[in-house]
């Protein structure tokens, strides 16, 4: 959507027009600043938290005009620091835009730039072209890729001590382990400077092994520090496509459960054992659907096939170079749970449920319970923000707004294009919270003691004694322990075994639903062992909420206290987006103590700058 320079006769020349749709341009903080601090920070809290998100939604190009970004997931990546200690009680803090490869191709109007909103300025001729660009520019692009460390927008979840592999070690100079790098929901990540923030170089998982290959991974990878592996799955799209789980790891698990120095640097791999999933007649086809996260436990990898699909196999994002528009929801179709075994690296089961849909996991661990009768069976339990259909994606649009939802008509040019989205057609906009759901997968298939750990030769899964067991769709249970919460985080300690405490993010009792204006949160802490279903506010709930008027919280991060023996022993910080009473805006690092969720320090960084 473009602003022409001349519609805002108010507009500084050097400055790039406000959003018709309400997103605003975050400022950059490059050189380090100590930030004022109000309250006490535990003299245990001593590291540096990195975040990610949007920064920019606002591109001034060169003849004047403005190129504004219409779906918040758009926005031009940012990366923030915060240098805390408790010791000192100090917090120093530095930002960086990393997109700005990105903004240049904005500049150059490149067709083969893919976004998750669509662009309502292309019309089918445009689309054509698109397709064109994108077949024709393929190899180009990647070239460029490889010398531009901003070409792509990366901007979803960042991690440090991420092993590169060797090539990628020797280009950049970073030891194994030492990376920090920010990754999306496609085969593209971004290292950049843990200092500075600077991107150094983009790269695919095809860098760390040339036997990565795909388009879509998830952001939220899992790790398991016992093994020190980092987890995930990748899908190859196309009109057959293909799954494949893997590992990354400075240490491979021997047999004896001791840890062994790999002899190369390439990663450990589960083989593509799902390729020939939909290849039974009792069974499915598989189709690749739109996964953020997944879950794992010590014993198996769980990877959900929600029903809200890519269509034609994904070829479609080509013709639209929008994901929202290449996704569909069939509630029809169930959704399925993919087990896939981590010693031996086969696909072991197939679980069905109701059609659902979440873009986040929380923990999850398996472990044998003895039934009625003295019987014993292996169980997996996860744990999930769930959603009874993807009216929360069409909700997304109105993130990153003003708190207010309001939108001053005489600085800025009405939207020329406004997009049909579904919730237009719900009542009052209203759409269901999540629920916190735990699913029980019963009955899983257990290794036998002498199976080949992680089996090079997915043909190995196909025996014929394994058909029987592979084509048996099986039923997964839940429970509804809560509701109304986004975005968990829990105790670290705690990851891969059974816990009771959650926390995250949950709609603000001080603003309408999601669908009906700007997504506003407060912070919320579940007891997971006091099951409440009704509203989180009601005094009989056991839920713990900070939720202040005109406050919009961040993604929290959970910090434990090292010499804690309580599992919600720690803190939780928060990035807060507040408009004042006075009209004006403010942004602060909030400190709360996790068990009480009171509040304990603040300290302000500007506005809006995150």
């Amino acid at each position: 959507m473009l602003t022409p320079a001349e519609s805002n006769p108010n507009q500084d020349i050097n400055e790039a027009a406000p959003s018709p749709v309400g997103f605003k341009n975050v400022p950059a903080t490059e050189s380090p600043i100590d930030l004022k601090l109000e309250g006490h920070i535990p003299s245990w809290v001593h590291g540096v938290m990195y975040r990610s998100g949007s920064g920019r939604y606002n591109v001034l190009l060169d003849n004047g005009d403005t190129f504004h970004i219409g779906h918040p997931f758009d926005g031009l990546a940012m990366l923030h620091r915060f240098e805390i200690s408790g010791e000192t009680q100090t917090v120093r803090y530095n930002s960086r835009h990393t997109s700005h490869g990105v903004e240049r191709r904005i500049g150059q109007r490149d067709p083969t730039l893919l976004t998750f909103g669509p662009d309502p300025c292309k019309s089918i001729f445009g689309r054509m072209q698109s397709v064109y660009h994108h077949i024709s520019k393929f190899g180009t692009n990647a070239e460029i890729q490889e010398s531009d460390a901003e070409f792509d927008m990366v901007n979803v979840t960042i991690t440090p001590n991420f092993p590169l592999g060797e090539r990628l070690e020797k280009e950049t100079g970073i030891k194994r382990g030492e990376a920090l790098v920010v990754k999306r929901d496609a085969n593209t990540l971004q290292v950049v400077d843990p200092e500075t923030l600077k991107p150094i170089k983009m790269f695919t998982y095809g860098h760390v092994s040339k036997k990565l290959q795909g388009q879509l991974c998830a952001s939220h990878h899992q790790y398991d520090e016992e093994t020190d592996e980092y987890v995930n799955f990748m899908v190859k799209l196309g009109p057959f496509p293909t799954f494949q789980t893997y590992s990354i790891g400075p240490y491979l698990p021997s047999p004896a459960g001791e840890k062994e120095a790999l002899p190369a640097p390439e990663p450990r791999l589960h083989q593509p054992i799902w390729r020939h999933l939909g290849a039974w007649k009792t069974m499915e086809a598989l189709k690749p659907s739109y996964i953020h996260s997944f879950s794992m436990t010590k014993n198996y990898i769980i990877v959900p096939n929600f029903p809200y699909y890519y269509s034609f196999g994904g070829l479609s994002a080509i013709y639209y170079s929008s994901a929202y528009q290449t996704f569909y929801w069939d509630e029809t179709r169930h959704t399925l749970f993919q087990v896939i075994d981590r010693h031996t690296g086969k696909h072991i089961a197939t679980y069905e449920a109701d059609p659902c849909f979440a873009f986040h996991t929380a923990n999850a661990w398996d472990e044998e319970v003895e039934l009625p009768g003295g019987r014993r069976e292996r169980v997996i339990y996860m744990d999930y923000c769930m959603y009874e259909n993807t009216d929360i994606v069409d909700a997304s649009f109105e993130l990153g707004k003003t708190p207010t939802g309001k939108l001053n008509l005489d600085q800025v040019q009405p939207a020329r294009y406004v997009f049909n989205k579904n919730t237009d057609k719900k009542a009052d906009h209203q759409i269901a919270p999540s629920q916190f759901r735990r699913y029980r997968l019963g009955n899983i298939p257990v290794s036998k003691p002498d199976a080949d750990r992680w089996d090079p030769s997915w043909k190995a899964s196909f025996s014929f004694e394994n058909m029987t067991e592979f084509n048996k769709r099986r039923v997964a249970s839940y429970t509804i322990i809560g509701h109304d919460l986004e975005m968990p985080r829990f105790n670290p300690k705690y990851n891969l075994k059974k816990y009771r405490y959650v926390w995250g993010v949950c709609e603000s009792r001080h603003a309408p639903s999601y669908a009906s204006g700007c997504v506003v949160n407060g912070l919320i802490k579940l007891d997971l062992n006091q099951h409440y279903l009704g509203p989180n506010t009601d005094e009989a709930s056991p839920a713990r909420i900070w939720d202040e008027p005109g406050c919009s919280c961040a993604e929290p991060i959970f910090i434990p206290n090292p010499e804690g023996t309580d599992e919600d022993d720690g803190v939780v910080m928060s990035i807060v987006n507040a408009s004042l009473k006075d009209g004006a805006e403010s942004c602060f690092l909030l400190i709360l103590d996790a068990s009480t969720m009171q509040e304990i320090a603040r300290t302000t960084i500007g506005a809006f700058n995150a």
